[in-house]
Parts: structure tokens; sequence; C-alpha cells
């Protein structure tokens, strides 16, 4: 294409001029003679590159005639440097001038080196081509390689002593000499041009000339044209030094041959032989005592291209084909890790390493274990050639880990799993959604039994404890223990009835005699049971559950199980904020007494009173004694508040005597622990100094159990309370441990008859016969007798008959406050009131199942379970309720939840009061009580 054509090819109009380079070609026609007269090779390309137009030049330097350049740059291009000439292209479309080097090719093949400069052409201020220039620069490239090269060389002989040249003309058997080969050969400058070819060859080792002559003359007659060997010459220092020597024939035009010579020294390389065939011996030792086994293994055919005898070792036996692909392996490598191993081996194929453990499996059914690390070795192209494998016998290590592993999961001094074990496999069973039960189960006398005979006999217990587990378990069964002698089952249930049956099973362990050492001792069994998923899908919550149910049936006296219910959640969270909040109960002044009187039964007099603590919790109410009592006996808060109940007796009954009226003496309950304190006597003495009482108006009550024991400090507490001239009383008489020989041996100035025989005083022979006999024991005794849980006249009439001098009882008053038994003691007398039970027609005979769930305690959120409910009777504002589980008063809100056939209803509720089993709740929204109300009117039309 012509330069104009070119030009209007490239331009978008016919009438704005190109420019290139900030010059503009406003007559194409004058600037083509500029172009074709360029020095170098012109040409123009479209934005896309293609050439339109070159000048004479490009055919020239890249040999290719011109009607086959119009076509795109990659025509002439090395097809390596075609990126970075892409690259620089685009960067001339962008705008840029750019200057580069790039191989262009010949069209007879060979490189060509081109000086490249592309600018962008424009047209009314946009790009629409590319001008480039070319120059070739390959003889200056080379040029400038071959002086650099002649420059390297230079620098290596000046750098490398050890290099010795001489030269050697055949013809005229005369010897070029380097200054080199004088240092060498320690011959002074001056005498080297005067060494001749024989003293040369006598400083050649005898063993070593001969076959150098003869090669020499070889490349002399033209035979060989070079020669290389290693030989000994005679140093500077008289020593025969290895050479390498390298020699050559070369024959340049119009002159003789010549033969060069090139001695290097090999000292170092000697030195460095030496030291590999040192360590070749050193590796070869080593690899053939190594007890790992070494090998290259073609994982394509499973040939074993190269192992070492610690491979045999491992293996025992070696196909003869060395093929240990196919069933040799398949029929080693235990079942267990088959799938592993053919995994591993896929991994290896595409190229990742690693380490695998794996069993063999031997025909005896030994079992060796095995560490295998390959290393993949991958050609070129990527593609698996063989596998490099170290394998190490690890059958001692995971033997080790195992029996450690078994140490960690099971109990030393039983061999079951432990509670670590147990959950592991509990997680697994709630992962493989099985249907089952957590059973806990506890034998209850471990602390007795360390404390009464001493560890090792607790030891056997725990022992013979699981053992009995053991013989009754299912195969199916889980057991291990928890701690002491606790233990937990996971039992495969399909309803109800199957946990209830070994409940029962469990339970009645405890009417068989477990034998320790020379004892047969009986146990308290308890159970505790949660189900799976019905209890939760979580370990620790079923755990907890199962827990929460233990601790139930540890509170009852004799041998029983408890299923998990939700109501256990409250009763258990109620327990846990009393125990908290009991240990500020005496500084919140929320403990409080009250007093029942003691009344003569033939007249009403009042003769004495009993203090009774009482505790007003701000957000569950009136808390009975038999529940926070236990809980201070568990810890040491009894003995604080067991002094301060002597205390606000003490200081009770001296406000009465400052109001006047007669006083009578004040009984209170200690603690059996507080008598085997050696201070108790010194606070009572002061106590009673404190507010100016007589000894006489302080009665201390204490049960049978305190005295059964028979502990010396007991015995000497209560003598020195009784030399004080403190009351002893011996409360609950004839419930348990009974025994005349108390009052013969302890200071006993009152007995109280327990309230089972007034249950039974009028209607049981027996019981009748058995108050007659203490009574008759007491007079002769000189003791005064207190009947306690008088409540009807019936009952107060037959005490009255045997002549029982001392009432306690509702039948006169419930315990009561201060200020009104005050007012009792004004009046001195009490005249008896029968106490009035519910009748039966005042028993609700109408009520529904709800559930009820405790949502907030004091404005703090709770999330425990629910409860179930009975609802007997319900109002615009109120809701009455029955349950077992204790709920706290006025503190909380509730969410109550009634069951319909169509959605269940939902309330909001406050409890504020409680009347026997009766909950009174206020509802908090009108909303809600009106839709119960309605749902209550239904339901006798449905």
């Amino acid at each position: 294409m012509t330069f104009i054509k070119a030009t209007k090819q490239l331009g978008l109009s016919s009438d704005s001029p190109l420019t290139i380079g900030g010059l503009e070609l406003s007559r194409p026609e004058t600037a083509h003679a500029f172009f074709e007269g360029h020095p170098d090779a012109i040409f123009f390309f479209t934005l896309e590159g293609e050439i339109v137009h070159f000048n004479q030049n490009l055919p020239k330097i890249i040999g290719y005639p011109a009607d086959a350049l119009y076509q795109s740059f990659h025509t002439f291009t090395d097809p390596d440097e075609l990126p970075e000439i892409e690259r620089q292209f685009k960067r001339a479309v962008a705008g840029e001038t750019v200057h580069y080097q790039a191989r262009a090719l010949h069209r007879l093949g060979y490189p060509l080196t081109l000086a490249l400069t592309n600018m962008p052409i424009y047209q009314d201020g946009e790009i629409v081509g590319v001008y480039g220039i070319a120059r070739d620069v390959t003889e200056d490239i080379q040029m400038k390689e071959h002086i650099e090269e002649i420059r390297f060389q230079l620098e290596l002989t000046e750098q490398i002593p050890e290099i010795v040249l001489f030269h050697y003309d055949p013809e005229t058997q005369s010897v070029e000499r380097s200054s080199s080969l004088g240092t060498f050969l320690g011959i002074p400058p001056h005498l080297l041009s005067e060494l001749s070819r024989e003293q040369l060859l006598a400083r050649i080792h005898p063993d070593d000339v001969v076959s150098f002559h003869r090669e020499i003359l070889r490349i002399v007659v033209g035979d060989i044209s070079h020669y290389e060997c290693e030989i000994r010459i005679l140093n500077a220092s008289s020593e025969y030094q290895l050479l390498l020597m390298k020699a050559a024939r070369r024959k340049d035009p119009g002159s003789s041959a010549r033969i060069s010579v090139v001695l290097y020294d090999l000292t170092e390389v000697r030195k460095a032989r030496h030291e590999l065939e040192s360590e070749r011996q050193q590796a070869k030792e080593i690899y053939e005592a190594l007890d790992a086994a070494i090998s290259q293994l073609d994982l394509t055919t499973g040939e074993i291209l190269f192992h070492s005898p610690g491979f045999k070792n491992i293996f025992e036996t070696l196909p003869d084909d060395m093929l240990i692909g196919g069933d040799f392996l398949s029929e080693r490598i235990d079942p267990r890790d088959l799938a592993r191993v053919a995994a591993f081996a896929e991994s290896l194929r595409d190229g990742k390493g690693g380490t695998i453990t794996y069993r063999l499996r031997f025909p005896d059914g030994r079992i060796k274990w095995v560490e295998d690390k390959q290393i993949p070795v991958l050609d070129a192209e990527g593609t698996l050639l063989y596998t490099n494998s170290i394998m190490h016998d690890v059958t001692l290590r995971e033997e080790y880990a195992q029996r450690l592993h078994h140490l960690a999961m099971h109990d030393p001094l039983t061999g079951i799993p432990n509670r670590t074990h147990a959950t592991e496999t509990l997680e697994k069973w709630i992962a493989e959604k099985r249907r089952f039960s957590v059973v806990t189960v506890a034998f209850n006398r471990i602390t007795e039994i360390n404390d009464a005979f001493g560890h090792d006999t607790g030891d056997e217990w725990i022992r013979q404890t699981s053992l009995l587990l053991e013989r009754i378990r299912r195969e199916d069964v889980f057991l291990a223990q928890l701690g002491g002698d606790e233990y937990v089952m996971f039992v495969p249930t399909k309803s109800t009835v199957d946990i209830r049956h070994c409940a029962e099973l469990l339970v009645s362990l405890g009417e068989q005699p477990i034998p320790i050492d020379s004892y047969s001792l009986f146990a308290r069994v308890s159970v505790g049971v949660s189900s799976h998923p019905e209890n939760g899908s979580e370990p620790a919550l079923l755990m907890k559950h199962a827990y929460t149910a233990l601790r139930r049936s540890k509170r009852e006296d004799k041998s029983s199980y408890h299923l998990y219910a939700s109501n256990l959640d409250i009763d258990l969270y109620r327990r846990y904020q009393l125990e908290q909040d009991l240990h500020y109960a005496i500084e919140r002044e929320q403990l409080f007494l009250e007093f029942q009187p003691k009344v003569d039964g033939f007249t009403g007099t009042i003769i004495g009173s009993e203090a009774l603590i009482r505790w007003q919790h701000p957000e569950w109410g009136r808390i009975p004694p038999n529940d926070f009592i236990p809980l201070a006996e568990e810890s040491a808060l009894h003995l604080s508040i067991g002094d301060w109940v002597v205390d606000t007796a003490c200081k009770t009954l001296a406000s009465w005597q400052a109001a006047g009226v007669r006083t009578v003496p004040v009984s209170v309950n200690v603690s059996p622990k507080r008598f085997l304190q050696p201070d108790f006597d010194c606070f009572v003495s002061q106590t009673l100094k404190k507010h100016g009482l007589e000894p006489n108006q302080l009665e201390l009550e204490i049960t049978e159990a305190t005295l059964v024991s028979e502990d010396p400090h007991v015995s000497q507490m209560l003598e020195r309370l009784s030399a004080l001239g403190v009351r002893i009383a011996l409360d609950d008489f004839g419930k348990g441990y009974s025994s005349m020989a108390y009052l013969q041996r302890f200071p006993i100035d009152v007995v109280k008859i327990d309230r089972q025989f007034a249950t039974h005083i009028a209607t049981d022979r027996k019981a009748n016969a058995i108050v007659k006999s203490i009574l008759y024991m007491a007079r002769e005794f000189d003791l005064m007798v207190v009947a306690e849980g008088i409540e009807t006249y019936d009952q107060l009439a037959a005490f009255c008959r045997l002549n029982c001098p001392g009432i306690q009882g509702f039948l006169f008053s419930r315990p009561v406050a201060p200020n009104v038994f005050c007012q009792f003691l004004a009046r001195e007398v009490l005249h008896p009131i029968e106490a009035c039970s519910l009748a039966a027609d005042q028993v609700p005979s109408f009520s529904i199942a709800a559930r009820i769930t405790l949502q907030s305690l004091n404005e703090r959120p709770v999330e425990i379970g629910s409860s179930d409910i009975k609802i007997h009777q319900t109002s615009t504002t109120k809701l009455f309720f029955s349950t077992e589980a204790l709920l706290p008063i006025e503190a909380g809100s509730f969410e109550v939840v009634v069951p319909t056939k169509q959605d269940d209803i939902r309330c909001s509720v406050r409890v504020t009061s409680k009347d026997g089993d009766l909950y009174e709740a206020s509802y908090m929204s009108e909303y809600d009580a009106d839709r119960l109300m309605r749902h209550f009117q239904r339901l006798p039309y449905e």
C-alpha cells in the first residue's frame, strides 16, 4: 500500500492532518520522500497491529518480500518475545512513546536484535495508529557480548592462580611457557626459557610419564585432537602434586600445528573426593544400620525400584517379582486402614506428599504399626515418576499411646471408664441419634466408710460397688465412674417402662449386703434419670438433669429413684439461691423468731415457750426451717445462726421482763455440732449476763441423735451448761434410738414426747402404753414432760388422762410473733381452740392441667425449666392453682401455658400469696385474664 493511501486509511477524515511526535503531516506527498529515505526501517500500524505501510529498509533487515509483510508484526517476531512486544504496543496505543529491544526472526531462521521505537499517531486529538522505527543492532550486541566474554576469561585467568598454561610446537620441539609454569615448578623467570622438553618430562611421575608421552604423540600425529587425564608433577616443594591435564591440538591457517596444555590443581579435588568417599562410607554404614525402611516405589506398577534392609525387616517377606501392589498390600494392611491408605495414595498421584500411620496384619495375628512418609518425585510436566518412602516401625509408640489413652479414659481403681470417657461416649451416642437414658447411681457411703474404717476399706467399697453394677449391666449398657461411689450408665430404651424397670433394679441393690473385708455393709442407693432426646440433646445438659434427679433421690432416707422433671430445675435453682443468700440473712435482718407456748394441759396456764427460727426471703417468701436448717448444717453457718437464735431469744425474754409481764423459760433448739465447740458454755453465760437473765430462764433442746455418738465432748459440755443452771431438754423423745440410759447418764431436765405419739394416742393402744411408760419414768427421775403436736381435744384428753403435765401444739396456739406472745403472757392463760382442717367439700373438685415457667426474679431474667400445675379457679384479676414446686412470692414473674384443642393460651402472672398448697397469682394483663376466663366458661360444654 502506498504511503498516501496508508495515511488516508489511518485517518478518521480527509480534512484533518495526522500528527506524529508533535509534527503534522499536512502534505503527505512531501513527507513520503522523508520516510522512504530514512536510514532505519519505518512502518505504520493500525490500532489492531496490522502493518499498512513500511519503507524499503524493513524487507532488507528481516529478509521477507514486501508483499509478505502486509499483516501483523507476529510474522517476523520471535514467539518468546510476543508478550513483551504486545505490552509495549499497547502502551503506544494508550498514548506513550516507548523505546525497547526485541528479538526478530530473519526469513532464513537466525535471530536478529532490533532497537524499536513506537509512537502514537493522532488526528483531531484521537489516536488512529502507531508509528514504528526499527534498527538492526545484532552485530553491535554480538560484539559487545564477545568483548565481555574476553574480559571475563582474562579476569578468570587472573583470579585462578592454580591454572598453569604452556604451548608445545612439535616441529621446533620448543615450549612456550607462561609465568605461572615457573611459579608452579619453582624455576626463576630468567631460567624458565632454558627449560627443555626433557627437563619438563622428567618432572612427571614415572607411573604417569609413559601414558602422557603416548597420548601427546597421538595428538602430534593427528590421531586425536584433544586429551584429558590426571597426572602427578613435581612442584616447587619437590612433592608430586596431582593435576588435571587438558591438552588440545590447534592448527592456525598459515602456521604449523601447536599443542596447548593446561594444568589444574586437583589438591582440593582429591581432598573433596576423600571426604566424599568417607561420607559415602558413613552413609552406607548408617543406611545399613537404620531400622527405618527406605525405598522407592512406582505407584503405577507397584514395583519396588529400590529398598534398604529395613524395608524387609518391616514387611518380613517380599514378593519375588518385587511388586507390592494389588493383593500383597491389601492382604497385609489392616482392613480398618485400607480406605485411608487408598486416599493417601491418590494424593501422592496428585503430587502431594505427606505422612500416614497404619497397621500391618500378619498371618499369625500380630499387628505392626508403621509410620510412612512419602515424597512424590515428578517430571518436568508434573507427571509422577516414583515416590521416595521413609518408613518406621512405631508399634511400641502406638501401644504406649494406647495404654496412655486407656489410663486417661479409665479409673485406675476399678478399671471401668471414667468421666472423660463417659463424656466422649455421650457425645457419640447423641450424634448417632440413639434413644437412651442417662442413669446416675450413688451408693452414698464412701465418706462415712473412709472416716470410720480408713481409705483402704473405702477403696474396696468402690471396687465392690463397681463390680456389683458390672454384674447386672446388660451388654449394650455403658457404665462409667463419676467419682467415689457414684456412677453413670447409658441405657438404650424404647419406653419409660424400660427405664423404670432399670431404676427399680438398681434401687433393689440397697437390699443386699456388700461384703467388705470382714464386714457386710448395706447401701442407700440413690438413682437419678434423664432421657435423650426428651430432656435435652447436649451432653452437659443431660448429665446435669440426671444429677438433678439424683440429688432429689439423695434427700430421701431410703433407697429411691427419680426421673428428671422440669420442676426439679426450679427446686434446684431455689435451693442454690437459698444456700447463697443464707450467708447474708443475719446481716440483712431477714431472720426472725416466733414463739409457741407450752401450757398446763389442765388449766391452760403458760408454763414455757419454744423459740422457732423463721426466714423471710425477699424473693421466695417465708422459708420453712426444714428447708434452710439442713443448708446451714452443710456449712459453718449453723454455728453463727444458732448463736444468733440464743442471743435473740434472750434479748426478747429481757424485753418481756421490761414490759412487766410474768415470764416463763424459753427453749432454743441447738445444733448437735454446737455442743462440740469448747466455748459454747462461755457464750451462753456471757449472753445471759448481757441481757440480765437468770440461767434457769433458758432451756436448750437437744435431739437423741446428739447423744447416740456418746462423744465425751458432748457429755462434758452438757455437764458444764447444767452447772451454769441452764435447763436441758431432750427433744423428739421416743422417735429414734430412745434409751433410758440417756436420762441416767446425762443432765436432762425436760423430756419432750415426739409428735408421732400425739397422732395415734387416742386410737392406738401401743402408743398409749409407750407414753404411759415415758411419763412414769419421768416422774421417777423428777423430769418435766411436754407432749408435742397436740391439735385436737381428743389428743388433749388422752394426755390429761395420763397426767402429762405439759402440752404444746396448735390446739392452744400456733407460733406467734414476740409482741403477740407478750400479750399471751399478760393473760397468763390460753384456751384450747381445735385446729380446723380443710373439709372434703372444700378441696377444689375442678382443675385443669397447665405449665408454669419462672421468667424473671427481681427484674433479672431467669432461664430454667417449667413445672406442672393444676388451675382450680380464675377471675378477672386472680388465678388460683396448686403445684408441688415451691415458688417465690411477689419477687418473680411467670408465664402460664394452658393447652387447648386449638392454640395454647399463654398468660403472664405474678404470685402474690400461698395458703397451704394453693397459690394465688395476679394477672399482669387484662387480656390474658379475659382469654383464660372464656376458656373456663366453655369447658363444661366441650
